[in-house]
């Protein structure tokens, strides 16, 4: 019997405590988890008939990881795709709310006649985009930030009014910073291989037309998403598959050593708040301070480069209203705001638009990014600054009169996002050499190779599977 330990009770480790629980082999899996729940950043608010994600609402299927955990403990059923209506998102654009150009996804332009008709772009921007199909390739495959990779392709305009507000959304971060080789490889090996983002397209198109065609439509949003009943009910329906006695809650561990017998055998010895455990292999799924810190005596080297991994805090005010007091425009999913419009705003999720059962009929969820990388300053805020803040933004963006909400909440996220800054998968091909010398000690998590629920998944899953094929060989 191979006993296992897992630290931390997030999405990343309840993918490995299950993966490894359902693999063949003797393992005995333990998931250690320091608070009252798992689920990490995930968790639903449920307070009379509202019904409010804490963090992500949704997951991508695109890649499918998240999709068949929940086919494989049977909660396939539970999750439901976005509303078929109001299928668009807003970007503001000098004070205005301007649709997002339909085939404009993340950074490619896929359908000319909607860039060409946008009113978010200037006609030289317009050009300038469309003209990247003649932009040579860079020769260099050193890695590069987004916004460089995005203006030498697309131009300023378009990096501004579109590109930064998007990713900003998505990963509060830096464009300056933000390594594209970690965060969009998809473009990197489209430039390289094709010589340029339209040329991809049509690439994928000729490959493959409807797969295409979906992508640069309303019908990507059918590649997300949602727990029903919320984020809380499926990590409770995924925690359900545990075996029995495997999750211990409650638990922090606060020392990792790595003992060898008198036999020469090597072995992880737990400092826990509850004793001493003994393990004959560690998974990690902890944020990259706790992971480093844990492991800055045993494998200092990993912790080094782990303990290198920034991380931006954001704030998100949730509030709901009524829909007949908003004067803006409400008909879509969402808005950006870019940054060069001088808002606070990153975005404001229309979440009860997306997914039914969120809010009564004539009520709307409001959520209200604020922060990220580029406005660390926000979290020094008090609740009451942050309301009032969104408060101003609502009735700036969206016209709206009322002086207090039907209800709200401020939900702080303090150091919670990795930043994937340039070098950083080149950084984590380092941290894998290092751990090769250590196959019982694997690490997962958003630090490492995704932030999104999928991502975390894969993660998991991945070094559930390493740690057994690891064991097959021997």
């Amino acid at each position: 019997m191979k006993r296992v330990a897992v630290i931390g009770g997030g999405v990343s480790g309840l993918a490995t405590a299950l993966t490894l629980s359902k693999l063949d082999g003797d393992f005995q899996v333990t998931l250690l988890e320091a608070s009252d729940r798992v689920g990490g950043v995930l968790e639903t608010i449920h307070d009379g008939p509202y019904m409010v994600e804490r963090s992500a609402d949704n997951f991508a299927t695109l890649i499918p990881d998240a999709l068949m955990l929940s086919r494989q403990c049977g909660l396939e059923q539970e999750l439901i795709p976005p509303n078929s209506e109001h299928r668009q998102a807003f970007v503001l654009n000098r004070g205005r709310l301007l649709p997002v150009p339909v085939g404009f996804s993340l950074m490619q332009p896929t359908r000319i006649r909607s860039i060409l008709g946008t009113s978010t772009l200037s006609w030289y921007a317009k050009l300038r985009l469309l003209g990247e199909f003649w932009i040579p390739a860079r020769e260099s495959e050193e890695d590069e930030s987004l916004e460089s990779f995005a203006t030498r392709r697309l131009g300023v305009e378009t990096f501004e009014n579109l590109v930064e507000p998007i990713v900003s959304g998505i990963f509060t971060a830096n464009p300056a910073t933000l390594s594209m080789k970690a965060t969009m490889p998809q473009f990197v090996e489209m430039e390289r291989r094709y010589g340029g983002l339209i040329r991809g397209h049509l690439a994928a198109r000729k490959k493959d037309a409807a797969a295409a065609a979906r992508r640069a439509s309303g019908a990507r949003y059918d590649q997300f998403r949602a727990p029903r009943e919320g984020m809380s009910h499926w990590l409770a329906g995924l925690t359900a598959e545990l075996p029995d006695g495997c999750l211990q809650l409650n638990t922090r561990v606060v020392e990792v050593s790595n003992p060898t017998d008198s036999q020469g055998r090597s072995s992880w010895s737990l400092q826990t708040n509850r004793g001493t455990m003994d393990f004959d292999a560690v998974v990690c799924a902890l944020p990259a301070a706790a992971t480093a810190e844990l492991f800055q005596e045993t494998i200092p080297q990993a912790a080094a480069i782990v303990g290198d991994v920034p991380y931006a805090s954001s704030a998100v005010v949730a509030m709901i209203v009524n829909r007949a007091d908003l004067k803006g425009r409400i008909d879509g999913f969402g808005l950006i705001a870019p940054r060069k419009e001088g808002r606070p705003t990153l975005a404001i999720s229309y979440t009860s638009n997306k997914y039914p059962g969120r809010v009564p009929e004539g009520e709307i969820l409001l959520r209200v990014f604020l922060g990220g990388a580029l406005s660390p300053h926000m979290l020094d805020h008090s609740d009451a600054e942050l309301i009032e803040i969104a408060t101003e933004e609502l009735r700036a963006i969206l016209g709206w009169q009322e002086r207090r909400a039907n209800w709200q909440a401020v939900i702080r996220w303090k150091e919670s996002m990795p930043q994937y800054v340039v070098g950083h998968a080149e950084r984590m091909q380092q941290l894998e050499t290092v751990l090769r010398q250590h196959p019982t000690v694997k690490l997962c998590g958003a630090a490492y190779s995704g932030v999104g629920i999928p991502q975390c998944v894969r993660s998991g899953r991945k070094a559930a599977e390493e740690l057994a094929d690891n064991w097959s060989e021997q």
